[in-house]
């Protein structure tokens, strides 16, 4: 995929211009101009959309794989559990019911299925920000998210077997900033991942262009970020207004994609209230480090995600993105 193809255009979607009298085909790949929009790990837009006769096939796009961050595909499928979930959510706003399947073996990692009409229910206001959402890697401000807003996304998260947990204990807190100072610093000093993430910064897709992207690329390449980078990223967390993680019972592929799907409908929930969401990858990018994180917080099952929760003054532009019809094939 060539970077510069990438765009941030693709956040100009035009709801008034759905396709209602044309074929399922169609319809099928406006609705992905929404799926794209989905946040993955890195941006690195981890999907292959396979459009069938009233289906899409999810598949992985290897070739994006974050071999050195990911190596056993957790983020990956996370992604693609936004993609499909965000997929879904615009498939009921035009009144067209969907039935996801998620698969734990072979490439197609799940399935929608277009059926008959449905009517939208509660995902109406979650459509609205589908264009509005971003991911933001500022310090948030404001009081704690409240009680009511916090029941709203563990809700969520429960209605796909997926656990909300909001982590307020300070101690807590201090502990998962402890595991984040170590995760920042062990995935620095791994040459492998400085060089890809040195690749995904320098292609503009985490937002920089030009001769930011490139500056971007030989810091990471060259200098010891490590310890900075742990240090932010732990006062994050310490100053979080809101800090929460996903767990699921087990931890397999499907379970993965669920996660995803409940970290979309969340953040679009959270996006609705007018907060923002910003993911902390790294802890469990480090099975040593994801194994205490679950050991400090007493989580039975197994944690997918971390994520802050919060306000923050003014808004961040969204990152660019690969056009629907550059990641979408025919099914043969």
């Amino acid at each position: 995929m060539d970077p510069a193809a990438m765009t941030r255009d693709v956040w100009r979607v035009d709801a008034d211009a759905y396709p209602a009298g044309a074929s399922v085909d169609e319809q099928i790949r406006f609705l992905l101009r929404y799926a794209v929009l989905a946040p993955s790990s890195h941006n690195s837009q981890p999907w292959e959309f396979v459009v069938g006769n009233g289906y899409v096939g999810v598949e992985a796009a290897e070739e994006r794989r974050l071999s050195a961050a990911d190596p056993d595909g957790r983020e990956l499928h996370l992604g693609l559990g936004c993609a499909v979930e965000t997929l879904r959510i615009a498939a009921h706003r035009f009144g067209v019911g969907c039935v996801v399947h998620t698969f734990d073996e072979g490439p197609t990692v799940a399935r929608i299925d277009l059926g008959p009409a449905c009517n939208p229910h509660r995902d109406g206001r979650l459509f609205d920000e589908i264009t509005e959402r971003y991911t933001d890697h500022r310090p948030f401000d404001g009081p704690p998210v409240s009680e009511a807003v916090l029941d709203d996304l563990r809700e969520h998260a429960a209605s796909l077997d997926v656990a909300l947990r909001s982590v307020d204990d300070a101690d807590a807190r201090e502990s998962v900033g402890d595991l984040q100072r170590r995760a920042d610093r062990l995935q620095a000093d791994s040459p492998a991942y400085r060089r890809e993430l040195a690749a995904w910064i320098g292609s503009g897709a985490l937002g920089a262009s030009g001769l930011r992207a490139r500056v971007g690329r030989a810091v990471v390449t060259h200098l010891d970020v490590g310890p900075v980078e742990g240090r932010r990223n732990a006062k994050l967390i310490a100053d979080a207004p809101t800090l929460c993680v996903l767990s699921t019972a087990d931890d397999t592929r499907g379970e993965r994609v669920n996660a995803g799907r409940a970290y979309q409908r969340i953040a679009l929930a959270a996006s609705a209230e007018g907060l923002a969401t910003h993911p902390l990858s790294q802890i469990l990018e480090r099975p040593a480090e994801r194994r205490s994180l679950r050991s400090v917080l007493g989580i039975d099952g197994r944690p997918q995600h971390l994520f802050r929760v919060g306000a923050v003054e003014g808004r961040q532009e969204h990152t660019p993105r690969w056009p629907a019809d550059a990641v979408t094939s025919t099914a043969r």
